[in-house]
């Protein structure tokens, strides 16, 4: 992993490694299938999608109940296959919105400066959100730190996953002109391929 900023003090998020449901790996079985090939539905605001490098869980619970917010905040979780390794850029990383648009996954410079007004914000994300543990207990699993609280945690700008190892944390986009409701594609591309996650935000 590349070091992208260090800062010293308590966590903003804390996820247990190795703290995975066997439950929820078996809420898999039940996922539906979507009209977008390769993405399926997990819960009301879960999809996954699985590919050759990697399986990527989306939450967008919180960013369906907050509407008009400059900010889009996605929770993740993701591994690979078994004998597969994928590694997560920031820099590789975007959404799509309704308007067409392709926003870059934010920087913690851009995260930092908001993080005030922001806190209220994030508050919510922590109680309104669906488990992201879908991986069979053998998988640890650790924290996606590509965000954190100014002086909280050291901030990566890429993670590595393998068939043993998952990831979960969030994906923070800031939106010009706010969050619509509409369509939306989450784009994560990888060495060999690239997930896309269609996800819809109602009115």
């Amino acid at each position: 992993m590349k070091l992208l900023q260090q800062v010293v003090g308590p966590p903003i998020f804390v996820i247990l490694a190795g703290t995975i449901a066997v439950s929820a790996a078996v809420g898999c079985s039940s996922a539906q299938p979507t009209e977008d090939p390769g993405v399926d539905r997990l819960g009301q605001y879960t999809l996954i999608a699985k590919g050759p490098e990697a399986e990527v869980a989306l939450g967008y619970r919180h960013a369906q109940n907050n509407l008009g917010s400059d900010w889009l905040l996605l929770e993740m979780a993701a591994t690979s296959p078994s004998g597969q390794t994928a590694t997560f850029e920031r820099d590789r990383i975007s959404v799509r919105t309704p308007a067409g648009a392709t926003i870059p996954l934010a920087t913690q410079a851009e995260f930092g400066a908001d993080y005030s007004k922001l806190r209220p914000f994030l508050n919510k994300a922590d109680i309104a959100r669906d488990p992201m543990d879908y991986w069979p207990p053998r998988k640890r699993t650790l924290p996606l730190r590509f965000f954190a609280a100014p002086g909280a945690e050291v901030v990566f700008d890429e993670v590595t996953v393998n068939d043993f190892r998952a990831v979960q944390g969030r994906l923070m986009f800031k939106i010009p002109g706010g969050v619509q409701a509409g369509r939306y594609v989450l784009s994560i591309e990888l060495e060999e391929s690239e997930v896309r996650i269609p996800f819809t935000l109602e009115d």
